[in-house]
């Protein structure tokens, strides 16, 4: 296939160059509004660079699309790709109004083509574990989930002033658009459809834009707390499942034993490590497959929308 990726920032540069070591990928075109931008692939083969947009949405061999421009722009650029009959993967949010992303449902369905969002983190080796643990019934008594992804961000080098301050800020964006889609897809994905019943917002670094968010969601009876952040201090990735006979945790931080699965009867710990094959190729590579055939996307509008319906309550919360 011949992919188009609109925007080479601090996220696009990772899909244009995963892209370049997938062999189901035969040539990939970029856009990035700026050309500097481009100096960071001279050592790729795959990629060309364009100078608009135009000449990747209006190029008939460029079957797919990858959008990863800021945020403002993901409504009207998906649209115009799949009004142009582009498959589109994009990344978070895919917009900002729940009705926009049901009106490019209809769009790619009527056009029979695939319209997904970026959901990195499903396609990570410790979340399948994870799922496969809370489907087998082991659990049977769950009163407790705590979710966290905090990262001390701002003082990471690197990080804080490159993507914070620089990419995110700049553009607008909060740490709820950074990364309340993925955690809420692993809740999603790991226990069904959850209740949002509170959230809480705290802008500690800027004087409209949150950097840190506390929602507590529900499934029935059960708690689900979810913390994200770029500003609170010490850094933590992960979740604690709390049944009454086990305590299951996956540290997104750890090289190895990943997710320990506790038992309190016994008092022993059972550990499963992981490769840690990159995450962004498996979940590229299920885009193409589904944008070929051969395989069924689970990441479209009915995944999406319960997630935009929390997203824009939280984006309505003062």
């Amino acid at each position: 296939m011949h992919v188009g990726v609109i925007g080479a920032g601090w996220w696009g540069k990772n899909i244009v160059n995963t892209f370049e070591e997938i062999p189901s990928v035969s040539r990939v075109t970029v856009f990035d509004r700026d050309p500097r931008t481009y100096e960071k692939f001279a050592a790729n083969k795959k990629s060309t660079f364009v100078q608009s947009m135009e000449e990747i949405l209006d190029n008939p061999a460029v079957s797919a699309i990858c959008v990863a421009s800021p945020p403002s722009s993901h409504y009207e650029l998906t649209k115009s790709a799949l009004l142009k009959r582009k498959h589109v993967l994009v990344e978070k949010p895919p917009a900002y109004e729940t009705h926009q992303v049901e009106e490019l449902g209809r769009i790619a369905a009527n056009g029979h083509l695939v319209y997904m969002i970026d959901a990195l983190y499903l396609f990570m080796e410790p979340i399948g574990k994870v799922r496969e643990i809370l489907q087998s019934g082991e659990l049977q008594d769950i009163r407790y989930v705590q979710m966290f992804r905090v990262g001390d961000e701002l003082r990471r080098e690197g990080a804080g002033l490159a993507r914070i301050q620089k990419t995110m800020f700049e553009n607008g964006v909060d740490v709820v658009e950074d990364l309340f889609f993925h955690d809420a897809g692993i809740l999603q994905h790991l226990f069904g459809a959850v209740e949002m019943n509170e959230v809480e917002k705290r802008c500690l670094y800027h004087p409209r834009l949150c950097d840190t968010a506390l929602i507590k969601f529900s499934r029935g009876i059960l708690p689900l707390e979810l913390t994200l952040s770029w500003a609170l201090a010490g850094r933590r990735r992960g979740m604690v499942v709390y049944d009454a006979d086990y305590i299951l945790e996956y540290d997104g931080l750890k090289s190895d034993a990943q997710v320990t699965k506790h038992s309190l009867k016994t008092n022993t710990r059972e550990s499963f490590s992981f490769e840690n094959r990159p995450a962004l190729k498996s979940m590229l590579q299920f885009f193409i497959d589904c944008c070929i055939g051969s395989a069924a996307n689970f990441l479209g509008v009915d995944f999406m929308m319960p997630i935009m319906k929390h997203w824009e309550r939280i984006r309505n919360e003062k």
